[in-house]
Order: structure tokens, then C-alpha cells, then sequence
């Protein structure tokens, strides 16, 4: 248990005992010195030659006298033994005993609540990064959720202001053929100002900014043009009435669906549908409608354009709605969700339909006869007559294309 190096054997067989007696002694010293700087109570973590020589001596002068072999068995032996040799620089390799200047202890005694402490500090350390990550990854989570749920809700907003205006524009163009004194435009500024009140024109500036984007590349009954008014030049909206002749020209019918105005993504079409009962906005306008059973025309279409759907039990047209709104029951989430996909962000009879889901209970009380509607729709006939529109535009297209 006491290895001695073949380049020491000559040494007697009672120096031998000496140096190693030396050799623990000073380990044990080294090592406490080195936990006492660990755990915080010293500053020194190594003794120097001078104070290793000094602690021997203390022990008995004949320990020190075996000092030099000692360190010379210690750099002989080529690995660890609890006694590290270092000299002026630390990174230094040692070949002759007059190199070393310091001991230390390359395994330190630290008393139990010395350790426990340590290992409390390490593991308090390492579980505040981990839960300062998680937190971190979590508030990023968050934060897209609110950058998503926010800007679904400012297309929403957009897409009530779209119609919004083209409502007021409506009206105003009706009340310039009533009265040919009116001037057949409006200022946008003065629309902006109409639709919102003043302490919320800051917040809706953005929304308002996207709708006035939208309709520019969208609505082609709404001219842009730029008008001096009262000495200062104003951007100005003219609604413009498609003629008589232009229609047949077209050879668009009265009720149709003319296309999709944009591609649903995360940013307008909810992820998940959570309640099987829509809104649907936008399908006609009461004061133009002719007739006791136009509303038929409305729920056939709204069947046509979701043929492809067999989840349809209810479907109820609110006739007074100024805003053309139409309620839509389906068996489950799953078959809404298919439906706002076919009818949201649709143009039908020239106008932008908008859909929102609507929670059960609230459907239930305004319409109670749905509470037993289990038995799917389906369109009156085969000709899909509201759906003529695409097929005329795709035939066309395909014609061209053979020419």
C-alpha cells in the first residue's frame, strides 16, 4: 500500500516510512486547507514550500528533512495522488524539485454542511436556468399567440369596416340620384371620421389602413379619385353602379357567387372550430330584395356553394338584417369548420361575405326549433344555379384556351 518508485529504492527502509508518514500528514493538511477555500473561509487554496516546510517541522524535524524526496517521489510517480506540484506558472510541467513553489490538494475536505450547501447553490443554480428557459420559451409561445389572436382580430375588424364603407357609399350614391344637388363622391377623411369615433382612431388606424388597402385592390364598384375641396386637394371615394347593359354583357346573374376575394390562412380562418353554428354576413340587402320567398334563393345558395358538406341541419335568414346575416346550424365543430372554409371571404351578388362562429347555447335561444334539427340539407335541385357564374367564367376560359 506504500508504492515506492524503482529510482527510490536505495532509500532505507526507514526513510521510507518517514517520507510516506510525511506524505499523509501533508495531504491531510492540503486537502482541509483546500476545502476551507472552497466552502468560503479561506482565501488561500495551497501552501507554498516555505509553509509546507515550516508545517513539517512543526510536526518534528525529522519530517522535514525528507521534504525534497518527498516532492521528487510525488513528480516520479506520473499520476494522481491527491498532492499536486505547481510552480511560478500554473500551466507549466515541473522536472526538478527546485521548480516547485506551492502544494495543493487535488481532493479537498469539505465537512457535510459544507457539501450540502455546495450541491443546494449547484443544483438552485441549474433549475433557475432551466426554469428561466422554460419561461422564456413560454412567453415567446405567448406572445405569438397574442400576435395571432390579435391579428385574426384586426382582419375581422378590417373586413366590418369594408363593409362599413361600402354601406355608406351605397347610401350616399342612392341619395345622389334622389338629390342632384349632392356631389357623387365622399372624402375618405370624412368616411374615417363618419365610422369612427374620435378616441378610437388611433387604435382603428391600422385596421381602417388595410380596409382602404383592400378595397383599392378588391372593389371595383369604388373609384379613388382626387378632388379639391374648400382650396385643398382631397383623396375622394365615387361609387359606381354597374348598368343594365354591362350585366348582360357580363352574363352575370342576379344571385351568384363570383369567386373567392382571398386565400384562407392562420391569419383569417381560425385554427379550430369550437362551436357548430356560423354567422354568415353579407348575403343580401333587404331594401333590394323583391318578393315573399327571396330568402329561399338565399338558403339554396348557401347549399350549393357547401355541397360537398352533408353536416347542414339549419339554416334561418334574418330578412330585417341590414347587414344580409344568415344562421347556419352544422351536426358538429368539424362540418362548421368546412363551411366557413366554403363561404368566408367569398363575393356573392357583388358583395364580400363574412362568416363568425357563434356559440351554441346563444343560437339555440334565438332559433329553439334547431334544437331538433339532426337531418342534413341538401340543395332543391341538381343545377347548381347559384354556382352558374364559375362554371360560365371556367368555360369561357377553357374555350379561349382551345382557340
Amino acid at each position: 500500500k506504500n508504492p515506492i518508485s524503482e529510482q527510490l529504492e536505495e532509500i532505507k527502509a526507514n526513510e521510507k516510512s518517514l517520507m510516506m508518514n510525511s506524505l499523509y500528514k501533508l495531504h491531510d493538511r492540503l486537502a482541509q486547507v483546500a476545502g476551507d477555500h472552497d466552502c468560503g473561509n479561506s482565501i488561500q487554496r495551497n501552501l507554498s514550500v516555505q509553509e509546507t516546510a515550516a508545517y513539517l517541522k512543526s510536526l518534528g524535524p525529522e519530517y522535514e528533512k525528507v521534504l525534497n524526496t518527498a516532492l521528487q517521489w510525488i513528480m516520479s510517480r506520473g499520476e494522481d495522488v491527491g498532492i499536486k506540484c505547481i510552480g511560478n506558472d500554473p500551466s507549466e510541467e515541473l522536472n526538478n524539485v527546485t521548480d516547485v513553489k506551492y502544494l495543493e490538494s487535488t481532493r479537498p475536505q469539505m465537512s457535510f454542511r459544507c457539501r450540502f450547501r455546495r450541491a443546494f447553490i449547484t443544483v438552485t443554480h441549474r433549475l433557475s436556468i432551466l426554469l428561466l428557459g422554460i419561461g422564456m420559451v413560454w412567453g415567446v409561445l405567448h406572445y405569438m399567440k397574442y400576435r395571432w389572436t390579435k391579428e385574426e382580430e384586426e382582419t375581422r375588424q378590417m373586413y366590418d369596416m369594408v363593409v362599413k364603407i361600402i354601406d355608406v357609399l351605397r347610401s350616399h350614391n342612392e341619395a345622389c340620384q334622389e338629390n342632384k344637388d349632392l356631389q357623387p363622391y365622399i372624402p375618405i377623411p370624412h368616411v374615417c371620421d363618419s365610422l369612427i369615433p374620435p378616441q378610437d382612431r388611433n387604435k382603428m388606424k391600422k385596421v381602417w389602413n388595410r380596409a382602404v388597402d383592400f378595397l383599392a385592390a378588391n372593389e371595383s364598384r369604388v373609384r379613388t379619385e382626387t378632388r379639391r375641396i374648400g382650396g385643398a386637394d382631397f383623396l375622394v371615394w365615387r361609387w359606381i353602379q354597374p348598368s343594365a347593359a354591362c350585366d348582360k354583357i357580363l352574363v352575370i346573374p342576379s344571385k351568384v357567387w363570383q369567386g373567392q376575394a382571398f386565400h384562407l390562412d392562420r391569419r383569417n380562418s381560425p385554427p379550430n372550430s369550437l362551436t357548430p353554428c356560423l354567422k354568415i354576413r353579407n348575403m343580401f340587402d333587404p331594401v333590394m330584395e323583391i318578393g315573399d320567398h327571396w330568402h329561399l334563393a338565399i338558403q339554396e345558395a348557401i347549399l350549393e356553394k357547401c355541397s360537398d358538406n352533408d353536416g347542414i341541419v339549419h339554416i334561418a335568414v334574418d330578412k330585417n338584417s341590414r347587414e344580409g346575416c344568415v344562421y347556419v346550424k352544422c351536426l358538429s365543430p368539424e362540418y362548421a369548420g368546412k363551411a366557413f372554409k366554403a363561404l368566408h371571404g367569398s363575393w356573392f351578388d357583388g358583395k364580400l361575405v363574412t362568416v363568425k362562429y357563434l356559440r351554441l347555447d346563444r343560437y339555440h335561444h334565438r332559433f329553439p326549433q334547431a334544437l331538433t334539427c339532426n337531418t342534413p340539407l341538401k340543395p332543391s335541385n341538381k343545377h347548381m344555379n347559384s354556382m352558374s357564374h364559375l362554371r360560365l367564367r371556367t368555360g369561357t376560359t377553357n374555350s379561349q384556351g382551345s382557340s
